[in-house]
C-alpha cells in the first residue's frame, strides 16, 4: 500500500509505465500490420486520406520503441495525443466517405486540372486514383475509416486519462 495524495491505493494493482507503453506499441504495430497486410495481400489500395492516416501510428510506433527504453509519462502522453490525431483523420476521412463534406480534389473526382484534351487523354494513362469517397471495405457496415476513428479516439482517451491519474509505477 502506498499513501498518495488522493488516497491509499495498491500498488500492486497499479499499471506499469514500461506496460501502458509496450502495450500502446502492441496497438499501434497490429493497426499498421492489419492495414499493410490490406493493401498488399489483400489488394485493398490506399487513397491519399488513408496514407495520411498512417502517419500517426507510425510516429506512435517510433515513441513506444523510445518509451520501452526510457518510459516516461511524456511519451505516453504524445502516443495518447497521437492517437487522438489519428481519430481525427479518421473521423475526417470518414466524413468524406459519407459525403457529410468534400475531401481532397485530387481524390474525390470533381475537376481533373487538365488544361487541354491531350492533358487528359495523358491522365487517363495514368495509374488510376484511389477515390477518397468510395468505401472498399466494410465490416458490419463500418468503414476502415471509422473504425480507425473509434479505435484511435477510444485509445487515445484512455491513455491520457491513465497518464492524467497517474495510476501506474516506474
Amino acid at each position: 500500500m502506498t499513501a498518495t495524495s488522493g488516497g491509499v491505493y495498491n500498488t500492486d494493482m497499479s499499471i506499469r509505465l514500461r506496460t501502458l507503453i509496450a502495450a500502446t506499441l502492441l496497438l499501434s504495430l497490429s493497426v499498421i500490420g492489419f492495414v499493410l497486410f490490406s493493401e498488399y495481400v489483400q489488394g485493398y489500395q490506399p487513397c491519399e486520406l488513408c496514407l495520411r492516416e498512417r502517419l500517426p501510428w507510425y510516429f506512435a510506433i517510433g515513441l513506444g520503441m523510445v518509451g520501452l527504453v526510457f518510459p516516461s509519462r511524456w511519451i505516453l502522453t504524445l502516443i495518447g495525443l497521437a492517437f487522438l490525431v489519428s481519430a481525427g483523420l479518421g473521423g475526417h476521412h470518414a466524413g468524406v466517405e459519407q459525403h457529410w463534406w468534400p475531401g481532397p480534389t485530387a481524390c474525390t473526382g470533381g475537376a481533373t486540372g487538365a488544361n487541354s484534351i491531350d492533358e487528359l487523354r495523358a491522365m487517363m494513362h495514368q495509374e488510376k486514383i484511389v477515390q477518397c469517397d468510395a468505401i472498399s471495405w466494410t465490416l458490419f457496415g463500418i468503414s476502415m475509416a471509422a473504425y480507425n476513428f473509434l479505435l484511435s479516439l477510444a485509445a487515445g482517451l484512455a491513455i491520457l486519462f491513465l497518464t492524467a491519474r497517474g495510476r501506474y509505477a516506474r
